[in-house]
């Protein structure tokens, strides 16, 4: 299997995604990875998958070399406004949208403008179904904001309240754990801080979503991770609840391994 393992770029209203073209199977996907990640993470996927798939992999706002010239928030008909015109350029009719965490909410967002195009909906371990308290004080108003990219640039304080917070058993110290892992650098920090602010109203409305997947009989393919408990299975719970058709696989790995150990799932 040969792929075309080359970053490309489009260029959309002042906005850039790079991307890689994986595989040369006859179906196409749309393939978007997760925080701290590129577009890369799905060339085993695409290894595994190439046959069947064309997967156009897409570097995410903020990651790889995709960048927005505005730094204020990216709105969601934005956000789609890009897509289709990626995917006219493309020369793209029907398609698949994969998501792994992160990524996820991206891929949610697109079933809203695109369900009639879609062949089917892959979400791994997938960001944007629920939204804790915590995210919306930091991103929805200027003085949260303001006091998340204050804790941002003095971590100890943070570490202190996740600390805190635990002991009121309103966070698991596995997120905790995660978090300190993902704010090590100062890189790291600024990319959490621009990417929680950035893509603040990139909020799948999950009734609309579950009724466009129901309508146009979109397939959804669910996939989690047994260990995982970053994303475990009941997060999905206000999604599932609403569709009436899916699949759900639950794998034996945790949360970074997802995508590699699904290429099982997928080949079906």
């Amino acid at each position: 299997m040969n792929d075309q393992r080359v970053t490309q770029l489009f260029h959309f209203r002042r906005q850039q995604l790079a991307y890689q073209r994986l595989g040369t199977g006859p179906r196409i996907a749309l393939a978007f990875h997760g925080f701290g990640q590129t577009s890369m993470v799905y060339a085993p996927l695409a290894a595994a998958l190439g046959d069947v798939y064309t997967i156009y992999a897409i570097d995410l706002f903020l990651h790889g070399d995709s960048k927005r010239a505005d730094p204020t928030y990216l709105a969601t008909d934005d956000w789609c406004d890009c897509i289709n015109a990626f995917l006219v350029e493309q020369q793209i009719d029907r398609f698949t949208v994969m998501g792994y965490s992160l990524g996820g909410r991206f891929a949610l967002v697109l079933v809203e403008c695109f369900a009639s195009r879609l062949d089917m909906l892959v979400l791994m371990a997938p960001d944007g179904i629920r939204f804790s308290r915590w995210y919306g004080l930091a991103t929805q108003s200027t003085i949260g904001r303001a006091l998340f990219g204050l804790a941002m640039r003095h971590l100890p304080v943070l570490h202190r309240v996740g600390r805190g917070l635990i002991g009121l058993r309103l966070l698991r110290p596995s997120l905790l754990r995660f978090a300190e892992v993902s704010l090590a650098t100062p890189e790291q920090r600024q990319l959490v801080y621009d990417a929680w602010t950035q893509f603040r109203r990139i909020k799948p409305n999950l009734p609309r979503i579950a009724d466009a997947l129901t309508r146009h009989k979109i397939p959804a393919q669910l996939i989690v991770g047994s260990y995982d408990q970053i994303v475990p299975a009941s997060y999905l719970l206000p999604l599932t609840r609403l569709l009436t058709q899916y699949t759900l696989t639950q794998l034996p790995t945790g949360h970074n391994r997802l995508i590699d150990k699904s290429a099982a799932v997928l080949k079906l």
